[in-house]
């Protein structure tokens, strides 16, 4: 089941990646990024694959690292998001961010996720 949640995350992840806005190094947006990715990969794996928690938690983990981000900082992006996305009294920014990606789950058309990623980072980064 991994395999299939990747192929069906990794248009999204390709689509962020390549955009020229697309700052690896940057901390903030690949915070943005990862609980996006995890909200947008939770509704396709549960709903969409009825796959385990800790199964979906792997593959987005995977998913990261797979971009230079290190394993023991996706792996606790992964489980802050799960965190903030099961906690029903967390109204953090993480939390919202989560829900932005698991709002666009069964779209088709990826353009509005992707550019939530980039519009998000900004907004935070304004707001610091």
């Amino acid at each position: 089941m991994r395999d299939q949640l990747e192929t069906k995350t990794s248009p999204l992840i390709t689509a962020i990646t390549s955009d020229p806005r697309w700052v690896l190094e940057d901390e903030l947006m690949v915070h943005v990024l990862g609980f996006t990715l995890y909200g947008y990969a939770f509704g396709v794996g549960r709903i969409v694959f009825l796959m385990d928690v800790e199964e979906i938690n792997a593959s987005v983990s995977h998913q990261l690292t797979g971009l230079g981000i290190g394993p023991i900082y996706a792996q606790g992006l992964v489980e802050a998001a799960f965190h903030s996305f099961t906690n029903e009294d967390d109204q953090s920014i993480h939390s919202q961010l989560v829900d932005v990606g698991h709002s666009h789950f069964a779209s088709e058309d990826l353009n509005e996720c992707v550019e939530s990623i980039f519009q998000n980072t900004e907004t935070l980064r304004e707001t610091q």
